[in-house]
């Protein structure tokens, strides 16, 4: 049986996890199975009253377990007025949400992307192309021709554009 360790301080944080009206129930859930488990130390009479899966009982109370040092150094500061309540619940929040999901790989270096900026952020005329404007659809060809991508749709260009707070006008 794995012991966890809840402060007096982290029950009430919990506590106000749980019944904060705006937080996810994913996050209220996984704060009662910290706290029943806290109380009873039994993973399948916690997963019988919650309804669920007692694997997703043990899920997080292993996360719990590995997050415990980490809180409780957020609680020394806590207590030593570094961060501010807050700030603690905070961490105790990290501790519960879901685990990073891998994803797509970058589809374009940090290189990549400022010579796109550098590029949208120039006149076209001074790049030597005869127009005055850039266009989603010309400056995606434009940075194909010069070997800074091998492919970009006039779609992803205006995405990427926009996340990166360029203006070019509209096609």
């Amino acid at each position: 049986m794995r012991r966890i360790v809840v402060t007096s301080i982290q029950k009430k944080l919990l506590t106000k996890l749980i019944h904060a009206s705006t937080n996810p129930q994913r996050i209220v859930l996984r704060c009662g199975i910290v706290l029943d488990y806290a109380a009873l130390h039994n993973q399948s009479a916690i997963s019988r009253n919650r309804h669920i899966d007692r694997n997703t009982v043990d899920h997080w109370i292993v996360r719990w377990h590995a997050a415990q040092q980490r809180l409780l150094e957020a609680e020394a500061a806590y207590e030593a007025g570094e961060i501010s309540e807050t700030l603690y619940a905070k961490e105790i929040e990290v501790a519960l949400a879901d685990a990073p999901r891998p994803g797509a790989p970058a589809t374009f270096s940090d290189s990549q992307k400022k010579q796109i900026l550098a590029v949208a952020s120039e006149e076209p005329e001074k790049e030597g192309v005869p127009i005055t404007h850039w266009t989603h659809s010309s400056l995606a060809e434009y940075v194909r021709h010069k070997g800074i991508v091998q492919s970009i749709s006039p779609a992803h260009l205006g995405r990427f554009l926009k996340e990166g707070s360029t203006q070019t006008s509209s096609e």
